[in-house]
């Protein structure tokens, strides 16, 4: 692990402080704060004594899983209990947000899709994402620079002392209406757009948001390609971790990151992703996260929750996985795995050994694998002519065996050998490879929230339309 030196303050935020890192000008030193804070107002920022700590084990675990997976971050290494050094960005003044139930402020803007009572929120068969400016007292700040851009003033719904008036504040953080648009029209976030001041009369150029300060950065590529980058990353990203909670028997209903340019012009998640990102529930639907305080809850029971989910967190992690691609021969054809036959916590082992004649060898090698591959894993047979082998393997292990009859295009009755299987024999039998190497990802995805990430992110391309 490398060592590094604190130099003084560059920035402070309202749950962080940056440090300049001496010797290296393009990363930052990043301190958590004790604060916890609520509906973007100074009045319902609280404090508790592991809230830092909490921030830092959370967000570190997010950012190495992340990182793991091939994702870009800013992330590069924890320091202490309540720091870590990161990339330093030019941050885009963004929040990009992701759900998965429709609950919160979405329902207020959308009640079309708002649960009738009593029961749980819609789950959206594709994760729907949302882009929303960030701004500060109603100015965009980015690079040093700010401009007021005229947001209305909302009421806070608390009032003044001794006059009863009610206390208001500019409204932050617009929805974007479309994303997509050459020119950004911004609306209320927590309004339909239909009733009247849902549309703020506001719009704003994509390039004076998106586009670094820097000239030399972002103009490598249009607008669009960079939002469409940052709409698939954010994608792949909620959905590897939607995939590390729900192995542990958790739900990740919604959150919101945000992204940066880098020194070298690199686009990458930056800030932090904690439990104040995101809304998270349990296997009773109970809620985990910074809605508890927003939801005023006791800042006890909003510290236990925190440390609940901090001790959680360090539970994520890749498997060491194998699917196995197991022949008879070697004139058999091998199907490839996706992502170029590579995907973190799977490994791709290949065996050619026939189950006819080599039957106490191939039991032997069973045995191997059992051993060294305690995260499990699923064995794919594709096999010519009669197939002994996959029924063989199938009845020695729990390990899921799916048999690929290679020939029965040309020789139909191939596929018997596979299908007619005595008791205690529960091999599958699909004539696909491609097919059969993506069901022992949906298998191994129940283990590995990187093979749940891919096959989760194919299935909902298919109908985007849902």
């Amino acid at each position: 692990m490398a060592e590094y030196t604190k130099g003084k303050e560059i920035g402070k935020g309202k749950t962080k402080i940056l440090y300049e890192v001496i010797g290296h000008p393009d990363l930052a030193w990043v301190e958590n704060k004790q604060d916890v804070t609520a509906h973007d107002d100074a009045a319902y920022t609280k404090r508790f004594d592991t809230k830092a700590i909490c921030a830092t084990t959370t967000t570190t675990k997010i950012f190495e899983l992340l990182n793991a997976c091939g994702i870009p971050t800013a992330f590069v290494q924890r320091i202490s209990d309540t720091e870590f050094i990161a990339k330093k960005c030019e941050m885009i003044p963004l929040e990009v947000v992701a759900r998965r139930l429709a609950v919160g402020s979405f329902v207020q803007r959308r009640p079309d899709l708002k649960a009738p009572e009593g029961k749980k929120p819609i789950r959206f068969h594709e994760v729907y994402r949302e882009f929303f400016l960030k701004t500060t007292k109603g100015k965009l700040e980015k690079a040093g620079q700010s401009r007021d851009l005229g947001l209305p003033l909302i009421d806070t719904g608390r009032k003044e002392e001794g006059t009863g008036k009610p206390i208001m504040k500019v409204l932050d953080d617009p929805l974007i209406e479309d994303v997509w648009a050459g020119n950004w029209k911004l609306m209320m976030p927590k309004q339909p757009a239909w009733e009247k001041g849902g549309d703020l009369g506001i719009s704003i150029s994509p390039t004076e948001v998106v586009l670094s300060a820097d000239v030399k950065i972002g103009l490598r590529s249009s607008v669009v390609e960079i939002i469409k980058l940052m709409d698939q990353i954010n994608h792949k990203s909620f959905l590897l971790v939607e995939g590390a909670w729900a192995i542990l028997g958790y739900l990740l209903v919604d959150w919101k990151i945000e992204f940066g340019w880098t020194m070298d012009g690199q686009l990458v998640i930056a800030d932090v992703i904690d439990n104040d990102s995101w809304r998270l529930r349990n296997r009773e639907f109970q809620e985990l996260s910074k809605q508890l305080h927003r939801d005023g809850l006791p800042l006890s029971e909003v510290e236990a929750k925190y440390g609940l989910v901090t001790e959680m967190v360090q539970q994520f992690r890749l498997p060491k996985q194998v699917i196995v691609i197991w022949k008879g021969s070697a004139d058999d054809k091998s199907p490839e795995l996706p992502l170029n036959n590579h995907l973190p916590g799977v490994e791709r082992v290949e065996v050619v050994m026939s189950g006819h004649k080599k039957t106490m060898a191939c039991l032997k090698k069973l045995e191997e694998l059992l051993r060294d591959y305690p995260d499990g894993g699923v064995i794919v047979a594709p096999v010519g002519m009669s197939n002994g082998l996959a029924p063989t393997l199938s009845s020695h292990t729990t390990w899921p065996v799916i048999g690929v009859p290679v020939n029965a295009k040309e020789f139909p009755d191939d596929v018997w050998s596979s299908l007619r299987l005595p008791s205690q024999n529960p091999m599958a039998t699909i004539l696909s490879d491609k097919n059969a190497v993506l069901l022992a990802l949906n298998i191994l995805a129940q283990k590995n929230p990187a093979a749940y990430m891919v096959r989760q992110m194919a299935i909902e391309e298919l109908d985007t339309g849902y």
